[in-house]
């Protein structure tokens, strides 16, 4: 029976393990947090002592830290996956970070036989234990083909994109979405209340009335043959409408600096597109 390797059990390395456990999956964990080992014990997980020896333990290893350093740390420290990594095992990167860094694993690794890909994870907690996840994968297609068993154990979708580090240029354009939305709306809504709307009203009104995104219908305004990124938009909202809020919000006396920069790139964007 495959033995599945976590490193980083905290919120979603704890998830993976659930989705794991009802799999009928065997895993080995290591985390620096006594208290997320404690939880993962609880879970029905071994305990490992270091990386090291969950790559040693492990058919396939995920590495479910948070942030660059981190990945670096767990990977090619003393004591770090690569160091406990038989040569033909597989270690799947699922932190967002910066493709250079999967790379730099992906280098160290291949000196040793290991392989490794990038495996980013389009969820929240939640969602995984509810099994509603999706996995985007960078690497060669034939090590997406071997991980992907693995991956829909704990998952409902796993997706290739690309080649090495495209699953995390896919994640971070993913979440950059997520959040200029968040900024922009929390701009929107601080406009709306110097206007005289209480956010929470300005909230429902956008939710009520919502169409859906651009990405619903892109292809009205993205050339869909791959030639040219540049949408193609109408003169009204870019070159009027945002400027127009952006002069209502120093009429206010607000500093809304995602609104003034939208309405700078809205008038360079139409003015390009002025025949």
């Amino acid at each position: 029976m495959e033995t599945a390797g976590i490193v980083g059990v905290g919120n979603m390395g704890s998830a993976l393990l659930a989705r794991l456990k009802l799999a009928g999956i065997e895993s080995i964990v290591y985390d620096i947090a006594p208290a997320a080992m404690e939880r993962a014990r609880a879970e029905g997980a071994d305990l490992a002592t270091s990386a090291a020896e969950v790559a040693r333990s492990a058919d396939v290893v995920d590495v479910v830290v948070r942030t660059d350093e981190e990945v670096l740390e767990c990977t090619l420290s003393k004591q770090g996956v690569l160091e406990g990594a038989p040569p033909g095992s597989l270690v799947l990167l699922h932190s967002t970070i910066l493709p250079q860094t999967t790379r730099r694993v992906a280098e160290a690794a291949a000196a040793r036989g290991v392989h490794v890909i990038d495996a980013c994870m389009l969820s929240v907690p939640e969602q995984v234990r509810r099994g509603e996840l999706v996995f985007v994968v960078g690497g060669p297609r034939e090590l997406f083909e071997r991980a992907r068993p693995h991956l829909l154990r704990m998952a409902k979708d796993a997706r290739h994109i690309g080649p090495l580090g495209t699953g995390n240029v896919a994640k971070l354009v993913r979440n950059l979405m997520t959040g200029a939305e968040t900024l922009l709306l929390h701009e929107a809504i601080r406009l709306a209340e110097a206007g005289g709307i209480p956010y929470v009203q300005a909230l429902e009104m956008l939710r009520e009335t919502h169409t859906g995104t651009m990405l619903d219908r892109w292809q009205r305004t993205f050339d869909e043959s791959g030639a040219n990124p540049t949408p193609r938009v109408g003169q009204n909202v870019m070159s009027k409408d945002i400027p127009l809020a952006g002069e209502l919000a120093r009429t206010y006396g607000l500093d809304l600096p995602v609104i003034e920069q939208l309405a700078e790139a809205g008038l360079r964007l139409a003015a390009s597109q002025v025949r």
